[in-house]
């Protein structure tokens, strides 16, 4: 159960392989299945909160999340995975690890 009022979502991209999956040309970009259902069972576990994860090729409603469509706009696929705590962005990319992810979270409940 989410103990506030602010949701947690995670916009990511299904992993792709643009030059195919044996290209020596380009890594992969996205987040693969697992990595992104561990990062939610992670932030879900220690924060007793609820996450949404949220795929930007199907999200539809631009308008609602336009601080994340600056973001890709600005910085491209390499912004995700990106964190959002209600309107607000805790975490963009990879760099973080899960304790650097739970505080920025916290930060914005």
């Amino acid at each position: 159960m989410q103990n506030n009022s602010k949701s947690i979502k995670i916009f990511t991209m299904q992993q792709e392989f643009p030059c195919g999956p044996q290209g020596s040309c380009c890594g992969p970009i996205g987040q693969s299945e697992e990595e992104v259902l561990s990062l939610k069972s992670d932030i879900e576990k220690n924060l007793d909160a609820t996450v949404e994860i949220l795929d930007i090729k199907k999200t539809k409603n631009w308008k609602q999340h336009s601080q994340i469509l600056k973001l890709l706009q600005s910085f491209g696929l390499g912004a995700l995975p990106i964190i959002a705590v209600g309107d607000e962005v805790a975490c963009i990319g990879q760099s973080y690890n899960i304790k650097e992810i739970l505080f920025e979270i916290k930060r914005k409940l």
